[in-house]
C-alpha cells in the first residue's frame, strides 16, 4: 500500500527557462507541448525546483517508506515519480499559464497518469489554485475515493477524507501562511488523522483572540524603525502583536524589518 502525495511546484528554479517555455498571453496548449518536447536539457523535479516549501515537502516525503511524490505543475501537468522536465515559466495566474480546466492537457498529463494499486491512498495539501486544476480534471473520480485533503481545499467536497482545519491553526503551530501546508503534510505523515484531531482541539482551546489594531505598511515600517533592542524576527513579531497589540502578518512584519535593516546598511 502506497501513499501518493501531490505537492505544488515552485516558481523559483535552478536554471532559467528558454524563451519559448515562458507562457505568454497568446500561448496555447498545442504550441506549449511542441516547444516542451523540443527541449534537450531536462531535470528531476528535486533538482529543478528550489522554492523552500517544495524542498521541505519533498524531503518529508522522501524520508517515509511506501510514499511517492507527484508534482502539480502549471507548466508540466502532473509530474510522476522519476520523470524529468525542462525549466519553464508558467503559473495559474491569468494569462501567465493555462486555464485550470485545460491543465490536464499539459505535456505530463493529469490524474490519468497516476499508477495506483489496490489499497493505495492519495493526499494533498497544495494551494487552492493547484487543487482547482485537479478539481477540473475529468479523471478526478480515479482518486476521489482514496483522497485526503484539508477542509479548506476546493477538493473538500470530492474527497473521501476531509481533515477539519481550525482557523487558528497557525497560532498553535507557530508558522506563517507560507509554511502552513508543509506543517500539515508533516503532521499527516507522522500522525495521520489523529494528528489533525489533536491540532483542532488545541486551536479550539486557545483563549479568545485579542483585538489588535490594523496598520498600513507605512505605519508598520515606522513602528518597527523605532524599535531598537529586538534583534530577531520572532521576538519582533511577539512584541508587536502581544505588547503593542498591532495586527500584522508575519510576512509584513518581516518585510518591514528587512526594509529597516537595508536602510541602515545603505545609510
Amino acid at each position: 500500500m502506497t501513499t501518493h502525495v501531490l505537492i505544488a511546484c515552485s516558481k523559483s528554479k535552478s536554471v532559467p527557462s528558454e524563451p519559448n517555455l515562458q507562457w505568454k498571453q497568446d500561448s496555447t496548449i498545442e504550441s506549449w507541448k511542441e516547444d516542451w518536447n523540443s527541449q534537450e536539457f531536462i531535470q528531476q523535479p528535486s533538482e529543478l525546483y528550489t522554492g523552500r516549501p517544495f524542498k521541505q515537502q519533498y524531503e518529508l516525503i522522501k524520508g517515509k517508506n511506501d510514499t511517492l511524490v507527484y508534482v502539480i505543475s502549471a507548466g508540466a501537468g502532473l509530474i510522476s515519480p522519476g520523470t524529468k522536465v525542462p525549466s519553464y515559466d508558467a503559473t495559474f495566474i491569468r494569462d501567465k499559464g493555462p486555464r485550470t480546466d485545460e491543465w490536464h492537457y499539459l505535456p505530463e498529463g493529469g490524474i490519468i497518469g497516476m499508477k495506483l494499486s489496490k489499497g493505495d491512498s492519495v493526499v494533498s495539501f497544495a494551494p487552492p489554485n493547484y487543487h482547482k486544476a485537479l478539481l477540473q480534471d475529468p479523471n478526478l473520480e480515479l482518486i476521489s475515493d482514496i483522497l485526503t485533503v484539508a477542509s479548506t481545499s476546493p477538493l473538500a467536497s470530492k474527497a473521501r477524507t476531509v481533515l477539519n482545519i481550525h482557523s487558528r491553526s497557525k497560532e498553535v503551530l507557530k508558522v506563517s501562511s507560507t509554511d502552513l501546508n508543509t506543517k500539515f503534510l508533516e503532521i499527516f505523515l507522522n500522525d495521520g488523522v489523529e494528528g489533525f484531531n489533536s491540532l483542532y482541539g488545541k486551536a479550539n482551546s486557545l483563549p479568545p483572540m485579542v483585538d489588535r489594531k490594523p496598520v498600513s505598511d507605512e505605519e508598520l515600517y515606522s513602528i518597527v524603525k523605532k524599535i531598537k533592542n529586538i534583534t530577531s524576527n520572532s521576538a519582533l513579531v511577539r512584541h508587536l502583536r502581544d505588547d503593542l497589540l498591532i495586527k500584522a502578518s508575519v510576512e509584513r512584519i518581516n518585510a518591514a524589518r528587512k526594509k529597516v535593516i537595508q536602510e541602515s546598511q545603505d545609510g
